[in-house]
C-alpha cells in the first residue's frame, strides 16, 4: 500500500513516502524538501523604491505605504499558496497513493487543499491543521499511523 504524507506551511514543504523496513516496521522515507524564502523576507526587503520616503496617510489613518504593503503580502501569500498546492500536486502525481495524509498551518490548510484537483482531495484521509514541518520523522510517523482494530 503506497501512502504519502506531506507536511507544509507557507515557508516550508516536506513530502514523505511511508513504508516497513525488512523487519515489518513503519519509516517515513523523505520524496521532497522545499524551502521557500520569500515567505519569511520582511515585505521592506521585496520593496525598496520607497525607503527614505515620509509616509503620506490616505485619510483612514494607514499610510499608503502600509497599505501597498498588505497588498503586497496577500499576493505573496496567494502566490506562495499556489506555487506550494502545484508542488503537492506533482508530488501525489509521481508517487500516485492510495491515499495520503496532510497536515498544514491552520491559516492556509483549506486553501491549500482547495487549489488541489478533487481526484486528490478526495484522496486526502487525515487533514490535520498543524504546522508539523518540524516535527521528527518517528513523531510524523505516529501521528499519522493506520489505527489498529481493537
Amino acid at each position: 500500500m503506497n501512502t504519502v504524507i506531506i507536511a507544509t506551511n507557507l515557508g516550508h514543504l516536506k513530502a514523505f513516502r511511508m513504508g516497513e523496513t525488512l523487519e515489518g516496521t513503519r519509516r517515513l522515507d523523505l520524496i521532497q524538501e522545499m524551502v521557500f524564502p520569500e515567505a519569511h523576507e520582511k515585505m521592506q526587503a521585496r520593496v525598496t523604491d520607497t525607503a527614505g520616503r515620509f509616509p503620506i496617510s490616505d485619510g483612514t489613518g494607514l499610510s499608503l505605504a502600509q497599505g501597498e504593503s498588505m497588498k503586497g503580502e496577500l499576493e505573496l501569500q496567494r502566490r506562495l499558496m499556489k506555487l506550494i498546492a502545484s508542488q503537492m500536486e506533482n508530488v501525489l502525481n509521481t508517487e500516485r497513493p492510495e491515499y495520503w495524509h496532510f497536515a498544514a498551518a491552520p491559516a492556509i490548510h483549506q486553501a491549500l487543499l482547495n487549489e488541489l484537483p478533487d481526484d486528490l482531495r478526495l484522496r486526502a484521509v487525515r487533514n490535520v491543521q498543524a504546522d508539523l514541518t518540524k516535527t521528527p520523522a518517528p513523531e510524523l510517523l505516529a501521528r499519522f499511523a493506520p489505527v489498529k482494530a481493537a
